[in-house]
């Protein structure tokens, strides 16, 4: 971890990204052995798809265009999840929830958690999409915490530079066309923090390496949610 000047840099960088670019990382936030146990939780509950006794609709799956198979891509309600307390105890508080805190500049509540799951070699390409438009920019955010590596061969993140200040209605696709193209590349360990009004999307995962990242949604307390 890190020292409080180097601690007061990390952060006031990331939120300078967060509101100029609508995206940011934050470098080895979380401590190994917490990144360590959640690695494990996560072998486990992906384990689980594959069990014949284990059917959940937290469980997302899609339908592989070359085997035909169903491949898992999302385990939704993650903090709710049977044998995965580390995750559900980041949910509930601790670093996720200071480094939101950091980030939107002010008290925060979590929304939401998921495991998103790029598997080896059939993980497809996540469109180019925005979570939410009923937010101001600069209200709410995902931190996506990465346990592996991540990196433009297994399906990094992208992001179009700006976009969480587009108008409600703007056309996804004409701002992806119009605008340069910014991977994110992570180590595992890291987190990237995004808008949820921004321009996003992932690549396919066509390696070798699993893809997995701890995605929790934060917005502002005092947020008029609807």
């Amino acid at each position: 971890m890190y020292h409080t000047s180097l601690l007061d840099e990390v952060f006031n960088q990331a939120r300078h990204d967060f509101l100029k670019s609508g995206y940011g990382r934050i470098p080895e936030a979380i401590p190994k052995p917490l990144l360590s146990a959640l690695r494990n939780e996560a072998d486990g509950l992906i384990r689980l798809h594959g069990n014949s006794e284990h059917d959940s609709p937290d469980y997302w799956t899609f339908t592989s265009s070359a085997t035909g198979q169903p491949v898992l891509y999302r385990i939704h309600n993650l903090e709710r999840q049977s044998g995965a307390l580390h995750a559900a105890q980041l949910f509930a508080a601790g670093p996720m929830h200071a480094l939101a805190t950091q980030v939107l500049n002010g008290p925060v509540s979590a929304n939401a958690c998921a495991m998103i799951v790029k598997m080896p070699l059939h993980a497809a390409a996540v469109p180019w999409h925005r979570d939410r438009t009923d937010v101001p920019a600069g209200s709410a955010c995902n931190l996506s915490l990465f346990l592996d590596d991540c990196d433009a061969g297994n399906g990094c993140l992208q992001f179009v530079p700006g976009s969480h200040r587009l108008y409600d209605g703007a056309d996804v696709q004409n701002a992806v066309n119009e605008s340069p193209i910014a991977d994110l590349p992570l180590r595992a360990g890291e987190i990237a923090v995004h808008d949820v009004r921004a321009v996003h999307g992932s690549l396919p995962n066509s390696s070798r390496r699993i893809r997995r990242s701890i995605v929790i949604e934060f917005s502002r307390t005092d947020l008029d949610r609807p």
